[in-house]
């Protein structure tokens, strides 16, 4: 399972340094593929196991020519393999890191079964995502508990505290 947060930078040939922790389970050669998000783009990193398992059965619905080509696309489009040098590099090729927003600073976020390498950019605008959504979710959690103290409350004014019924 892939859990932790490691930064490292990238240098002029786009090579980073892929966290040890993370390449034990990786592997010496794994996939690696862009999520192009206008917000927050990064590179997902797959063991090809993983890969195959998340993408290949999809690829093999039976969908028009039309639905092929567009889900094809949606898969493999800026999907490459990535080789492990000995220094425990990966080169990552120009055209994705790109895209993905990579520069010099380079954040790998483990995702359970992935992950992902994402610029200080995208990473902070993905917590900012995720700290909004545990907001909305502790204010749901909040009006629920409100909610529930308020129909307390009058069970106490009704006298039913207590009551085994």
């Amino acid at each position: 399972m892939f859990i932790g947060t490691f930064e490292h930078n990238m240098d002029s040939k786009n090579r980073v340094f892929v966290p040890a922790k993370f390449r034990e389970e990786l592997g010496d050669s794994f996939y690696y593929k862009l999520y192009a998000s206008k917000e927050c783009p990064s590179i997902q990193l797959y063991s090809k196991e993983e890969f195959r398992r998340r993408f290949e059965e999809p690829a093999r619905s039976s969908l028009s020519q039309a639905e092929s080509k567009i889900l094809y696309g949606k898969i493999y489009m800026g999907v490459d393999e990535a080789n492990v040098d000995n220094q425990g590099r990966i080169s990552v090729g120009s055209v994705i890191a790109r895209k993905a927003g990579l520069e010099k600073c380079c954040i790998f976020v483990g995702f359970g079964s992935y992950v992902e390498l994402m610029s200080p950019d995208s990473y902070d605008k993905y917590l900012d995502r995720m700290c909004e959504s545990n907001s909305e979710d502790e204010a749901a959690i909040a009006a629920e508990e409100a909610a529930y103290r308020r129909l307390r409350g009058e069970g106490k004014l009704l006298g039913l505290e207590g009551e085994e019924g």
